[in-house]
């Protein structure tokens, strides 16, 4: 019998144990699925610095806590919504812009009667940056403060409530994780990933930690070469980097700006820089249809800012917003073809590099919307790559303009520079050669729904960034000697583009040199020290930038609901609806948070 129940016991654990194997199995492989799925928000969250890391891991072991926080801040910020709504938008923009700064609000609704040195007092302890709006808004709407105020506190009381039956260490993660909205949002969105990685990392978090670790440091390493070589793209190409500064200077305005503020010389500690995000539960501005927590000034979309001596200083990639705008207006391909071709160049060096690498994704996007006339003569005739932005350029908007004069006799692309052979050599060419390529393949639909770049708020920038007086006057002067020297090349190039040919030149993707004759003033001998957390955060957080998501018709009911509450709003001010292009790679569609 003992020896029956021994034989038994074998049995059993040999069992037991080929399902537990069984099961680590399936595991495995539901991780690694999950993984190869979620690509993106794997190396999105690899990207930030190790303790938040271990503070994003401990959060997805609750995932029940994140949906809830998901909709707590729904209903928050639609209450929100609904309070300021009946203020212009210029006014709602200062009164978000208020929340930012933790703790401001409820200092001035405390009292209602301050004297100057009591708001001085309060005044201090915050960036001299929000001090005119926090007195105008005192001032105006100080009962509205109150009952901001009031929301915030009985928001954060339901926040303790929910975690009332969690450890302080729990309660401290989430604490920590409402300061990191985007990072939340990014859990949500990809709730399978935050469940199936929270279940591997309560079991194994050592290892999790372990991998991402390794990760980050591939990944830091390739976008720190990738940054590397597109310095060193404009330090090669005199004529590009100048068409960038006056496109990036062009964005500045676009989206609020002074010259005062984008021409001005910044410290060297500019990128340590640090924005307030917007408050986890009012949100950021309902008319941003995709999400902006942390306002960050120009400079960070440039990917450069004015040093001393009034030199371009580099400190990477310009951003999604920022290539997303350059490529909306095709008027940016003819107005800076030698800029547009070279972000050609960048591309055809890190065409593998489609997720998190600004340019190449903008390109590859840009390439894919114009496939009809992009031919693998783009590639091949560099000699030539400038001349045909500049035709693009033209061709398409003044083909926009007939369009949109002409809606029932919509023109395709290679219809049009058929018809104009003699204004558009080389696009007829690749155009003709696309249509023998593909004769057999099904007419192309005209679409001309292409949105339009939602404008980011103007950031005001703290004093102490920006250069002494003294360095100022150096920068406009130096601003002129560049100006100049700038001009002669452009003569130059003009001069070699009067003898453009058609005919195919050999291949050639490297960059320009620098003239040897030109004039150059030195550079910066001290640069300022890059730090790792800013690199670390600045790609992190240009995740939401570089996966733009359609917003489907449930979610423009939400949001159309949300503009007609803001009935008070003149009509002029409101923003109509903007429609995401739809990325192009095999990621699963994300939930919509704002669904």
């Amino acid at each position: 019998m003992k020896k029956i129940y021994k034989e038994m016991a074998v049995m059993f654990l040999i069992v037991a144990t080929g399902i537990r194997c069984a099961a680590q199995d399936d595991n495995r492989s539901l991780l690694k699925k999950v993984i190869q799925e979620n690509q993106e928000t794997v190396d999105a969250i690899a990207m930030y610095p190790t303790e938040t890391r271990r503070i994003i891991f401990e959060a997805t072991e609750y995932p029940e806590v994140i949906a809830k926080l998901n909709e707590m801040q729904k209903n928050s910020q639609d209450a929100f919504e609904k309070l300021i709504s009946s203020f212009s938008k210029e006014e709602q923009e200062k009164i978000w812009d208020l929340t930012r700064y933790d703790g401001l609000i409820s200092d001035f609704a405390s009292k209602k009667n301050m004297s100057e040195d009591e708001i001085n007092n309060i005044l201090v302890n915050y960036p001299e940056e929000i001090h005119k709006t926090a007195l105008e808004e005192r001032k105006n709407n100080y009962d509205l403060l109150v009952q901001i105020d009031r929301m915030n506190k009985s928001y954060n009381s339901d926040f303790e409530l929910l975690m009332s039956g969690y450890s302080p260490e729990v309660i401290n993660v989430f604490r920590e994780m409402i300061k990191m909205p985007e990072v939340l949002d990014i859990l949500f969105d990809h709730m399978q990933y935050t469940v199936v990685v929270g279940d591997y990392y309560k079991k194994n978090p050592e290892r999790v930690l372990h991998k991402t670790d390794s990760l980050n440091q591939v990944l830091t390493q390739k976008n720190t070469q990738e940054a590397d070589d597109w310095k060193q793209s404009m330090n090669d190409n005199p004529q590009a980097e100048e068409e960038y500064t006056q496109a990036a200077q062009e964005y500045a305005q676009d989206n609020g700006y002074q010259p005062q503020d984008y021409n001005a010389a910044m410290t060297q500690d500019v990128t340590s820089y640090s924005p307030n995000p917007y408050n986890w539960w009012f949100g950021y501005p309902s008319w941003y249809p995709y999400d902006y927590w942390n306002p960050y000034p120009y400079w960070y979309d440039w990917g450069f800012y004015y040093g001393p001596g009034g030199r371009a200083v580099f400190f990477g990639l310009p951003s999604a917003y920022f290539m997303e705008w350059y490529f909306y207006s095709p008027e940016h391909s003819s107005k800076y073809a030698e800029l547009s071709n070279h972000y050609y160049n960048y591309y055809n060096m890190h065409r593998e590099s489609l997720n998190n690498n600004s340019i190449s994704h903008s390109v590859n996007d840009w390439r894919n919307r114009n496939k009809d006339i992009v031919t693998d003569d783009w590639d091949r005739d560099n000699f030539n790559r400038a001349q045909r932005f500049k035709e693009y350029g033209q061709m398409e908007a003044d083909r926009r303009k007939y369009n949109t004069k002409n809606p029932r006799q919509q023109i395709t692309q290679p219809e049009y520079v058929q018809k104009r052979q003699n204004k558009y050599p080389l696009l007829s060419s690749d155009a003709s050669k696309n249509q023998l390529n593909r004769r057999d393949s099904k007419p192309q639909i005209v679409q001309e729904n292409i949105s339009e770049p939602v404008k980011k708020p103007a950031v005001t920038i703290p004093a102490s960034y920006k250069a002494p007086e003294n360095e100022q006057l150096n920068n406009r002067r130096t601003e002129q000697n560049l100006q100049q020297r700038n001009n002669n090349v452009q003569n130059n190039n003009i001069n070699k583009q009067q003898s453009v040919t058609t005919t195919p030149q050999p291949n050639n993707n490297a960059p320009q040199k620098r003239p040897d004759n030109v004039n150059i003033q030195p550079k910066n001998p001290n640069p300022p020290k890059q730090t790792e957390n800013f690199n670390q955060l600045r790609n992190a957080q240009q995740y939401h930038q570089n996966t733009w998501k359609q917003i489907q018709p449930q979610s423009q009911v939400v949001q159309q609901t949300r503009q007609q509450n803001n009935t008070n709003i003149p009509s002029q001010q409101k923003t109509p609806q903007v429609v995401r292009p739809v990325k192009q790679n095999n990621q699963t569609q994300s939930n919509d948070r704002r669904k």
